[in-house]
């Protein structure tokens, strides 16, 4: 049987070109992880959702007007003061900070982590790119033509990764990177997943949510590291690389990943 699964597709669902990879992995991990095929539903008639600062969408839950269980693994919250029905099967959500915002008792022992950190478990198999590149740049879909970007992608040794590319090239890419600078969040949980030291970087100033990246690192025990700035890119060289992303410390990774396996439902 299909599983019915909701992700956000954005302008993908009429273009193509326009897949944001972070929201369009879920699909793929989601399948990896149930071992059947999944297809997009919308959320009203899904049976499940993952991937994405999509939590909010829970309330549209309905068929009849009547509200309706969702299986929930490893979704997330993106701003402060949010309230979720205790009503879903909670799995797995992205941080504490989602675990905090679901209303009702007993859910201090969900599994925490984004599945995204599967990113490698999907890649499984699959011959391992070497390193090409000193330096991978992942801009949001915002900040695609910022000067900083554009700047910095004249450097030797630099590789501008656009998040609209193929899931499976967007993984490829980050793969043949040694430092990962993002300001997309799946940008920065791809690299994590693979092991590659990353940093976020903050280009387009209250266009995308800080509180998803806070509740992202959450699942680490960590406060997020302080973001690199706009200046900060436009001046990277693949010399200052490692530099710039400073000290990488992901505490209890391979047990995070362990944890959003072992919740996964039996749908």
């Amino acid at each position: 049987m299909v599983l019915k699964l909701y992700w956000c597709r954005g302008k993908g669902r009429d273009d193509p070109g326009q897949c944001n990879f972070g929201d369009f992995l879920s699909p793929l991990i989601v399948e990896m992880a149930a071992g059947r095929a999944v297809e997009y539903a919308p959320i009203h008639k899904a049976d499940m959702m993952a991937i994405g600062s999509i939590m909010n969408r829970e309330v549209k839950a309905r068929r009849l007007l009547l509200p309706r269980r969702l299986h929930v693994w490893g979704s997330g919250t993106d701003a402060p003061g949010r309230a979720f029905s205790a009503r879903h099967h909670y799995h797995a959500v992205r941080g504490s900070h989602t675990r905090d915002q679901i209303t009702g008792e007993g859910f201090s022992a969900v599994a925490l982590g984004d599945p995204g950190l599967l990113a490698n478990e999907w890649w499984s198999g699959r011959p391992r790119p070497g390193k090409r590149y000193t330096l991978g740049v992942i801009p949001h879909y915002v900040d695609r033509d910022d000067a900083a970007v554009q700047r910095v992608a004249m450097q030797p040794g630099v590789r501008i990764i656009d998040v609209y590319w193929p899931v499976e090239d967007v993984l490829k890419a980050i793969q043949e990177c040694h430092f990962i600078l993002s300001s997309s969040m799946h940008g920065l949980i791809v690299a994590d997943a693979f092991g590659i030291p990353n940093r976020r970087v903050v280009l387009s100033q209250g266009m995308i949510s800080d509180f998803k990246f806070v509740d992202y690192y959450s699942a680490f025990g960590l406060a997020e590291p302080a973001s690199l700035t706009a200046g900060d890119l436009a001046g990277a060289t693949a010399a200052s690389a490692e530099r710039l992303v400073g000290e990488y410390l992901r505490p209890g990774l391979d047990g995070i990943k362990r944890g959003l396996l072992s919740a996964f439902p039996s749908l």
